[in-house]
Formats: C-alpha cells, structure tokens, sequence
C-alpha cells in the first residue's frame, strides 16, 4: 500500500508545475483571490465537498478524501469527479484539473478504457498527461489494450512524436506492454528521460542492458571529464548503471567500450558504477577489457589507472596487470609501473 501511494505521488508530481492558456496568460497567477474554504465536516454534501477540493487542493483535498473514506463513499465519489472532469476537461485551470486528479486517483473504481481515450484525446497536453498517468496508477487488462491500440493508431499515422512523454512509458511499464519495448527503446535515444529506461528494463531487462550501450555512447569522452553532462540525462544514465550491475550488458557489444569513459567521468557516483559493472567482466573477459581499454587514447588509460588506484580490488589489479603487457602506450606502461597493486 505505502508503495502503490508513492507512486501515485510521483506520477501526479510528475505533470508541470505551470499552464499556459490560449492567449499566453498563466493560469495560476491569474487567478482571483478564493474565499475561505468551507469546513470538512459530516454534514456537508459530497458533491460540495469535492468541488471544494477541487478549488482549493492542499489541506481541504486531503480532509475530503478521508472523509470520503469515513463514509464509505468512494464509488458515488468517483462518479461525481467523473462527471466532473468529463465536464471541465477545457475549462479546469492547471490546479483545478490537478487536484480531480489526485480526487479520481484515491477513488476505489478502475480507469475505463473509455476515459481514458477522451483524456488522451482531449487536445489539451495537461489533460493528455492526467490521462497517462491515471492508466499508470489504475492499470488493468482493459487499459493494456487501450493503449495497445492508440500506440498503434499513432505509429500508422505518423504521430508516434506526439507520445513521446514520460507519463506514457510510466503507463506502458504499468500495465505490462511488452509489445511497446521497441517503442520505449526510440523514446530513450530521442527523449532520455529515465521513465523510457525504466519502461524498457521492465519490460526486458537482459535485452536492456545492450540496448543501453547505444544511449550512453552519446556523450563524448571529453564531455565525461567535464562537471557536467548536457547530451544526455544524468539521472538515466545512473538508472542504467545501477541495472547493468544486474544485467551485464554482452561483453564487447557495440558501445561497450563506453563503459570506460564513465570509470574516469568526474561524476563520482558515474564513475564508481561505472567501475563496478567493468568489474563483473574479471577475470572471465580479461583479456577483452584490457584489448578495448588499450585502445583507447593514452588520456582515457592513464584516467582509469587514476581511478583505479583510488579504489583498487583485488579484480582492477587483474585488469591492470593485463594492460600492461597490452597497451601500446609506453606512459600508461611507466604509470602501472609506479602502482602498488
């Protein structure tokens, strides 16, 4: 229970913070003055009490929501906010349509493949994400095939940019879309939002860890050395780190080289995960990693051996050894020299 709550949490807190209407107004700012909020109590009326907690979110929200639940009253509830957001899905301002959100969510009813379609389908981007999130939260066989079909639909028609968001691979992991690993897979390498990795290691997690490969190819060695990372997200590429610790991606695949540009990245917890998935390869694969890291430049090497000897194991002192007697790079050679390993 605690965990299905934190993830309610995180995919309700996961929509912006922030809406533009139509003539670049902003919704939030604009908004008049609101008198006092009416006291929560047993005597006001259900709808009243969701329509306040629509208006003024925060404490009045959380009081209706348990007093919904003192009363048992979560399905009659669940209608009402329906009936609700059917009506104002245009009209809402971002709070308004946040809070029957956070209302629809705590309710104990399914997400009708139905609703779900005229969320997504509603034109507005705040709407279009509710309704992604909402199939995360609420997932279902019937939602599985829901999304099934409008990712297929967008695919054939060419819109499949449009659905590139994080809220929809939260839905495609929750409701178990294999078929979608593909398309997870082009949100990761267009997008990088962590959501996309997460959706694919759910999916298919051995395969995963090779397809990861490609996405932390992209940045440049020179860039890892740098304070910060711009060509890709910093928060996916630790999720993919983390996974490969698990799921060692195929030793020498395409991209597996990269691996040692993130050992000498000056991001510590990069570089320190980095060295914790190379060292799943010793001393099976020996021999590969020091042929790969031998290749590259005398920079890289001598930044790994650098690394290296800040936090020497036993295995590194396997894979320097074996550098030694591989590398070209008569400096690299003097530094293994001077190591005491």
């Amino acid at each position: 229970m605690k965990r299905t709550l934190l993830i309610i949490a995180l995919t309700l807190s996961a929509l912006p913070v922030a809406c533009k209407t139509t003539d670049g107004t902003n919704q939030e700012t604009d908004r008049k003055p609101l008198p006092p909020p009416p006291v929560i109590n047993a005597q006001i009326p259900l709808d009243q009490a969701l329509q306040a907690a629509i208006t003024y979110g925060g404490d009045t929200l959380t009081q209706v929501k348990k007093e919904i639940k003192r009363r048992e009253q979560g399905e009659a509830a669940s209608k009402i906010v329906h009936d609700l957001l059917q009506a104002n899905l245009q009209t809402y301002d971002h709070t308004q349509l946040i809070n029957a959100g956070h209302l629809y969510v705590a309710m104990p009813v399914p997400l009708s493949p139905e609703f779900f379609r005229e969320l997504i389908g509603s034109g507005r981007v705040l709407a279009q994400q509710l309704g992604w999130q909402l199939a995360a939260v609420k997932p279902s066989t019937a939602l599985a095939k829901a999304i099934d079909l409008e990712l297929t639909r967008a695919l054939a028609e060419g819109e499949e940019d449009n659905l590139m968001i994080p809220q929809m691979a939260n839905a495609v992991r929750a409701n178990h879309l294999y078929s979608a690993y593909t398309l997870m897979r082009v949100g990761l390498m267009t997008k990088g939002d962590e959501e996309f990795a997460q959706a694919m290691i759910h999916l298919d997690p051995k395969r995963a860890s090779d397809d990861f490969l490609l996405y932390i190819s992209i940045p440049k060695a020179e860039e890892l050395r740098q304070l910060t990372l711009s060509s890709i997200n910093l928060y996916t590429a630790m999720a993919i780190l983390k996974h490969m610790k698990s799921y060692p991606p195929t030793a020498g695949a395409v991209g597996f080289e990269h691996l040692f540009y993130f050992a000498v990245s000056r991001n510590l917890t990069l570089a320190e995960e980095a060295q914790t998935v190379i060292e799943e390869y010793i001393p099976t694969n020996t021999d590969l990693l020091a042929a790969l890291l031998a290749k590259q430049p005398s920079w890289v090497q001598i930044a790994y051996l650098e690394a290296a000897r800040r936090h020497m194991t036993p295995k590194q002192g396997i894979l320097v050894g074996e550098l030694q007697k591989t590398t070209a790079e008569t400096d690299v050679v003097d530094e293994i020299r001077e190591m005491k390993f």
